[in-house]
C-alpha cells in the first residue's frame, strides 16, 4: 500500500479521537494567507451538499450498542462529528454546516480539532467509493453535556481513481468526544422528529445539525489510556466482526495468531468488491 496522503490527512488519520487537522496557527496555512489565494466562502447550511467532486461517492452506515436510538439527538450529534470530521480534509467547504462554529478554537495549548478543518483542501488526500462502517459504543448524556465513544472502520473504502484499497491492514479507530450546550440556549432541534422517511434522505445535513453545540477542546498533555494489545483493542475486535460486510475481505481474519495485525488481499475489487451502500441513517430534511 503505498503512501501519498498529505501531512494535515496525515495527522487526522493518526488520531484515533478525530481531534487533528491544519488550522489557521499552523505553518502550513499561515504560509497560505500570505498569498493571492482567495479563502473560500462558506455555503449557507441549505445550499450544503456532499461534496462528491473531491471526497468521492463513499457513504456511511452506522450501528449502535443495545440502548442506543441512532435517530436520537446525541447520536445525531455523534454521526455529524465522525462524519464531517472524515471531510475535513477536503477543507472547509467539504465539513458539515456549522462545523466550525461547533470546533474549539484552534490554540497552542490544544489540539486542532478536526472540525475546524483548513480553508483549502489537501491536495493528496483522494476521493474514496464504498463505505464507511461506524458504531456508537457508549453516549453519556445531561442537561447540557453530551459525551460519547465510538469506533469507525476505513477497509470498505477504495480510490476512485485507482481502485486501490484505502488500507492493507484491518483500520478501525476509536472516536470519542464532548459536546456543552451554552449557558441560557435551547437546542432547536431536541424534540425534532429526525427519522427520514423509507426512501428520502440526503448523504449530508443540510442544516447546521452542530448548533447551539460546543465540542470541547483537548489539550496536547492529554494522553488517553495505555493501549492494550492490538488483539485486544474494542475497535479492533468490533472492526475484525465487520470485515465480513465488506465483499472483498470477506472471511479473511485481519489478526494473526500471535495478535498482530495481517495483512488484508482483497478478492473483489472495484465496486463488486468495495460496494457503496446506501448513506445509513439517511440525513432528514432540514
Amino acid at each position: 500500500m503505498k503512501v501519498k496522503y498529505g501531512a494535515a490527512a496525515l495527522v487526522i488519520l493518526a488520531l484515533a479521537t478525530g481531534t487533528a487537522c491544519v488550522t489557521p496557527d499552523s505553518p502550513a496555512e499561515q504560509s497560505l494567507t500570505t498569498s493571492s489565494r482567495t479563502a473560500p466562502t462558506p455555503v449557507p447550511p441549505k445550499d450544503y451538499r456532499y461534496p462528491t467532486d473531491v471526497a468521492g461517492p463513499y457513504t456511511v452506515v452506522w450501528s449502535a450498542a443495545d440502548g442506543i436510538d441512532l435517530h436520537s439527538r446525541p447520536a445525531e450529534l455523534a454521526r455529524a462529528y465522525l462524519e464531517s470530521c472524515q471531510l475535513s480534509v477536503y477543507g472547509r467547504q467539504a465539513a458539515y454546516p456549522g462545523a466550525m462554529t461547533a470546533a474549539p478554537k484552534p490554540s497552542v495549548e490544544n489540539r486542532p480539532s478536526c472540525l475546524y478543518a483548513p480553508k483549502w483542501p489537501e491536495p493528496t488526500f483522494p476521493a474514496l467509493f464504498g463505505t464507511m462502517y461506524a458504531n456508537i459504543a457508549e453516549i453519556r448524556v445531561s442537561d447540557d453535556e453530551v459525551s460519547a465513544r465510538g469506533c469507525y472502520l476505513r477497509n470498505g473504502r477504495a480510490e476512485v481513481d485507482t481502485w486501490e484499497p484505502q488500507s492493507a491492514y484491518l483500520s478501525a479507530y476509536e472516536f470519542s468526544f464532548t459536546a456543552r450546550l451554552p449557558p441560557q440556549t435551547a437546542d432547536p432541534r431536541a424534540d425534532v422528529r429526525r427519522e427520514a422517511a423509507p426512501g428520502p434522505g440526503t448523504r449530508a445535513p443540510q442544516f447546521d445539525v452542530f448548533y447551539p453545540w460546543k465540542f470541547d477542546a483537548v489539550p496536547w498533555g492529554a494522553r488517553s489510556s495505555p493501549q492494550p494489545p492490538v488483539s485486544e483493542r474494542p475497535c479492533t475486535a468490533w472492526g475484525a466482526g465487520m470485515l465480513d460486510q465488506i465483499p472483498a475481505y470477506r472471511g479473511q481474519n485481519p489478526i494473526t495468531p500471535d495478535g498482530r495485525e495481517a495483512m488484508l488481499i482483497p478478492e473483489l475489487d472495484g465496486p463488486e468488491g468495495f460496494p457503496t451502500l446506501p448513506q445509513s441513517p439517511a440525513w432528514p430534511s432540514p
